[in-house]
């Protein structure tokens, strides 16, 4: 029988306070060779945070003037008030905390 090797991974959405109209939509973890990608940046932890956040959402519902959609993209993230940006990491990095405890539990039945 074959198996079909696909996304499996989940999606949550939310919308930012500074865009009450916004949709972000967001993965629920990263894939392994995301994680390599992001374990081998020189930056710091401020990179390595934009790099996470450009992985894990999805899409979201942001355009130009011209109604184009914006990439998720360095660029774009970087027009974000903090504040949303903030909410942005805040969720980030509690789904790479729960994919922390995952490993660690899985550890620990080996």
């Amino acid at each position: 029988m074959n198996v079909i090797l696909k996304d499996v991974r989940k999606t949550i959405e939310l919308s930012l306070p500074s865009f009450p109209e916004s949709k972000v939509v967001l993965y629920d973890g990263l894939l392994f060779g995301q994680m390599k990608k992001i374990g081998d940046i020189k930056g710091g932890d401020m990179d390595r945070g934009v790099m996470v956040l450009q992985y894990l959402i999805k899409e979201w519902n942001f355009t130009n003037e011209k109604g184009e959609a914006l990439p998720v993209n360095e660029g774009n993230l970087n027009q974000f008030p903090i504040k949303d940006l903030q909410i942005l990491m805040e969720k980030a990095n509690t789904i790479l905390e729960d994919i922390s405890k995952k490993k660690v539990e899985s550890s620990k039945k080996l």
